[in-house]
């Protein structure tokens, strides 16, 4: 499928800024994202225009935090419609527009994300509910699993023990459990299974930006809060799940496995911000198949970093609060990560239900 997606123009799905996609993006593949864990960032920069020897550094101004063991505080919104047939079942999912909201705390370490306390749920439109729990009723899993995650579901990863507290998770447990224990995963999974892309991989935010299509610096920012927010810039880039899969050892863990053709392919579009200072602020991702399916499925999340704060501690539930699950109540599928949503398979063969 390649870049000629982004190319297109595709209507992005987050926020206004990140639908200005550049007609003439380059065609560097992956060997320029390997390239950058070697050569660093300085490559991305070679000879520079003197605004652009301005640009502050983000790749040391995100190291020195992770060495300092920083903590974030950030909200998260993101955007899915869906108009295929899942890959669980021969149940249609049809359309669905639904937005996961994410909010909480980070904790960075050398190694970037090291723990996490989320609060999650699933936002659909007061029009487009009764079509999901209309589908519910009549059995389809996918649905099952939103209506059920319209409820907030909390997330705690610490020391790689990865831990929910909600509906989906904790239906089964017996009486007294209101934690399910949901087996070793990387904190930096645990925060990016709706956004996909983890900026705090420092070697994964190296190749993006060495491969980036499009960057500024010195933005005016009306809006700024601070001295450092006057002055904005931006990266912008793009690659493909596959791509992305042999970069990034977070998307191995959300993906579990290496993107079949149904969706090794499909472009990811990214957009990076940050301050004066190189710190970034906002994080954006998406990816979409609308120019190319007649029944298409398009999921992203835009990521605000509300707060930088010093190290802090975040505990995991009491032990006899937990109890062990291997997968949701009542077998029900997670789709709880944008993988799960790219791997909708072929689209349904009944008329799609349309919204106004």
């Amino acid at each position: 499928m390649g870049r000629e997606l982004v190319r297109s123009g595709l209507p992005w799905i987050i926020i206004p800024l990140l639908c200005q996609v550049p007609e003439a993006l380059s065609m560097r593949r992956f060997p320029a994202l390997l390239s950058a864990l070697i050569v660093g960032p300085a490559a991305m920069l070679a000879v520079p225009s003197a605004a652009e020897a301005a640009v502050p550094d983000v790749i040391r101004a995100v190291r020195e935090r992770l060495a300092a063991g920083a903590s974030v505080q950030f909200t998260q919104y993101g955007s899915v419609e869906i108009n295929s047939r899942n890959k669980y079942t021969n149940h249609t999912a049809r359309v669905f527009r639904y937005n996961p909201i994410q909010e909480g705390t980070l904790v960075l370490g050398r190694g970037g994300v090291v723990a996490a306390s989320i609060t999650r749920r699933v936002d659909f439109n007061r029009h487009l509910l009764p079509l999901a729990k209309e589908r519910a009723a009549e059995g389809d899993p996918v649905s099952r699993s939103l209506v059920a995650q319209t409820r907030p579901h909390r997330w705690i990863n610490t020391k790689g023990r990865f831990y929910t507290t909600g509906r989906l998770w904790t239906a089964d447990l017996p009486q007294g459990k209101t934690w399910a224990r949901r087996g070793n995963r990387g904190a930096g999974a645990t925060a990016f299974g709706d956004h996909v892309i983890n900026i705090f991989e420092l070697g994964t935010l190296k190749a993006l930006i060495a491969d980036a299509d499009e960057k500024k610096f010195n933005l005016p920012n009306p809006a700024g809060k601070t001295a450092d927010l006057k002055r904005t810039g931006y990266y912008r880039g793009s690659l493909t799940f596959a791509e992305l899969y042999a970069l990034s050892p977070t998307f191995r863990q959300v993906a579990g496995k290496r993107p079949d053709a149904s969706y090794a392919n499909k472009v990811v579009s990214w957009t990076l911000y940050f301050d004066a200072k190189g710190l970034p602020f906002k994080f954006g991702s998406g990816f979409s198949t609308q120019e190319k399916e007649k029944y298409y499925t398009q999921g992203g999340a835009t990521t605000d970093i509300v707060s930088w704060g010093p190290p802090r501690n975040i505990a995991p539930p009491r032990p006899n609060q937990v109890g062990v699950v291997r997968a949701p109540a009542d077998g029900l599928p997670e789709f709880d990560d944008l993988a799960e949503l790219a791997q909708v398979k072929a689209p349904s063969t009944e008329p799609a239900w349309e919204s106004s």
